[in-house]
């Protein structure tokens, strides 16, 4: 897997949830990121998920925010989410959305386990 690019994408999501935010002013700005096992097709995997507090999007639109120059942003080119989704199926993964009850978008992203031996832990640094 590149670490890179799936860094890139999880970065991308946890900014556009702090964009859908910016203008809020009547309730908590809350952004949750949480991180833990999945299942996808191709079996067991790692399941992140990103969640704003934001102005959402209209259902129709859910799956249109991975189109190409399609975008819900003032200034924004639409090319985020798309090169995202690329990325995670490029990994064996994917990339969806879905709206939260109350306000918001969860994003999830599930990409498959590696086959990295359990005796070889790799020790990742996050950065701010």
């Amino acid at each position: 897997m590149d670490r890179i690019q799936l860094q890139q994408l999880v970065l991308n999501v946890i900014m556009n949830g702090i964009e859908a935010m910016a203008e809020v002013t009547t309730r908590a700005r809350r952004l949750v990121i949480s991180c833990g096992r999945g299942q996808g097709e191709a079996g067991p995997g790692v399941l992140v998920a990103v969640q704003d507090a934001g102005s959402g999007a209209a259902v129709p639109d859910l799956e249109r925010l991975f189109d190409p120059f399609f975008t819900t942003k003032r200034s924004g080119l639409g090319m985020g989410l798309s090169i995202g989704r690329s990325i995670a199926q490029a990994h064996g993964g994917r990339l969806w959305a879905r709206r939260n009850a109350d306000h918001g978008l969860t994003f999830y992203l599930l990409v498959p386990e590696t086959t990295r031996s359990r005796s070889e832990p790799e020790q990742v640094e996050l950065k701010t």
